[in-house]
């Protein structure tokens, strides 16, 4: 299957367990993998019939910024939940770094990677 791709999507999101973390907005790096035939797009060179990049950017941020998260998992549900919604994509894989989550340990980045696909 064919693959729109947006990598490294920075995002600022009031995200983490303990509430003092969720008080301050603290940047997340998504990567977002949208399945879906290509072909029609790439015979016709019309912009018609493939996906929006730019779209799928504003419904990550409008997902990260919409409420506060105790856990990434929730934001990626959040954003898996609403590009399956609004385009037309077979499926969609959500990966969310958190740079700052474990840094003190040494670590660069904690996160989550979900696949979820359209139910037919």
């Amino acid at each position: 299957m064919d693959k729109i791709l947006l990598t490294g999507v920075h995002l600022e999101v009031h995200a983490g367990v303990p509430e003092d973390e969720r008080a301050v907005p603290q940047t997340v790096i998504v990567d977002v993998e949208c399945e879906r035939d290509l072909r029609p797009a790439g015979l016709s060179d019309d912009f018609a019939r493939t996906t929006d990049y730019s779209a799928v950017h504003r419904t990550l941020r409008d997902a990260a910024t919409s409420r506060p998260y105790t856990l990434i998992e929730a934001l990626a549900e959040v954003m898996a939940a609403a590009v399956l919604e609004r385009f037309d994509v077979e499926s969609v894989r959500i990966l969310i770094r958190k740079p700052a989550a474990l840094r003190a340990k040494k670590v660069d980045w904690a996160g989550v990677e979900i696949v979820r696909r359209r139910r037919a």
